[in-house]
């Protein structure tokens, strides 16, 4: 369980609109959070946050994960004002349907919502299907009458986010918009803070967070990140599918449940004596993992950064999470907070020049 700093803090990171391409709100909230503890952050020209610990030393350790969340850019207002949107990143028109929105607007937030199609119009052949299939067909009203009006409050290419915030739920479960990937960007920096103010040990390794843009539109930010810091090691931190609602989904991703404990990545594409030393740190610190399994890793940044080029051994550690991609992402706050010990306990525990060589 979080103390209140940093529960706080996750809620204010959480609360912010940060789309892909336009991350920087969430990334300052993370900055400043970093500052508090004596750690400066910089941006490169891609817009990825970057910081360091232990500059100099000849391991170097990229810790990562992406915090732009999907949403919507504004392509067209029609000459009623109503606007019309495409998708920025994963999004599928039957989870918004009837949502609240946030657009960026050009002298601050303007409040839109997604049209809905009285029932009383429809035939009974259309009530079958009440949610258009595409984005692009779903009409946002935000109380304009006419295009003048709406272009005065927007522009074209504004982002947008649906409006759904922090809502909690029985026992340490929250559901919230944005869990993928605030809540991997919330524990790589609580694993900075902490191993910052409080260190077992002095660390052995360079230890680089990034905090990465664009994700969702292709691993964009953490390959270039990756291309600038040439680690040794890359541990991304992200979210996983939890398949405790569908159980025929165990027969694609594994057994995995809220709850659980963090989950490592297991295939081919993870360093195995990465990951079995992550193992062997959850034993040793009785922190309970779950095994999800992947023959390719192409979504999500521990692929970004092992094909970025230059002798990289990478792990994946993921939060479960239920209804990724809807106004409703819902995590146990357990399995984050078991995500930090470990990945401080590991960090902390590194050894100057570790091998991750398969053995001859």
């Amino acid at each position: 369980m979080a103390d209140k700093q940093s529960l706080a803090f996750l809620k204010e990171l959480v609360a912010c609109q940060s789309p892909s391409g336009f991350e920087q709100d969430g990334q300052r909230i993370m900055a400043r959070y970093l500052k508090q503890s004596g750690v400066e952050c910089a941006f490169d020209v891609h817009g990825n946050l970057h910081a360091v610990l232990n500059e100099g030393a000849p391991v170097k350790v990229m810790l990562e994960a992406h915090c732009d969340e999907i949403g919507f850019l504004v392509s067209y207002i029609d000459s009623n004002g109503l606007l019309w949107l495409i998708p920025n990143g994963g999004v599928t028109a039957q989870t918004v349907l009837g949502e609240r929105l946030i657009i960026q607007g050009k002298n601050g937030p303007v409040h839109g919502v997604f049209g809905v199609r009285p029932p009383h119009l429809m035939s009974s052949a259309e009530r079958e299907k009440v949610a258009p299939k595409e984005v692009t067909d779903l009409p946002v009203d935000i109380g304009a009458t006419s295009r003048e009006e709406a272009e005065a409050l927007v522009a074209l290419g504004a982002p947008a986010v649906v409006d759904a915030g922090w809502f909690p739920l029985a026992g340490e479960r929250v559901a919230c918009r944005g869990f993928d990937n605030r809540i991997g960007a919330y524990i790589i920096t609580e694993t900075m803070r902490r191993l910052a103010e409080q260190p077992l040990a002095p660390l052995n390794v360079a230890l680089h967070l990034v905090g990465s843009v664009q994700e969702e539109l292709g691993l964009i930010g953490g390959s270039n990140a990756a291309k600038l810091v040439q680690p040794d090691i890359g541990i991304c931190v992200d979210v996983g599918f939890a398949t405790d609602v569908n159980p025929a989904d165990c027969r694609k991703m594994g057994d995995v449940k809220l709850g659980g404990g963090p989950i490592i990545g297991t295939g081919p594409f993870y360093n195995a004596k990465l990951r079995q030393a992550l193992m062997d740190t959850a034993k040793l610190e009785e922190i309970p993992l779950q095994v999800q399994v992947r023959a390719r890793a192409s979504g999500n940044n521990a692929y970004a950064m092992r094909m970025a080029g230059g002798d990289v051994a990478v792990s994946l550690i993921g939060i479960p999470l239920r209804y990724m991609h809807s106004p409703v992402e819902t995590l146990d706050l357990n399995d984050a907070e078991r995500a930090i010990r470990l990945l401080c306990s590991f960090l902390g525990s590194l050894p100057a020049n570790p091998d991750l060589t398969p053995t001859l």
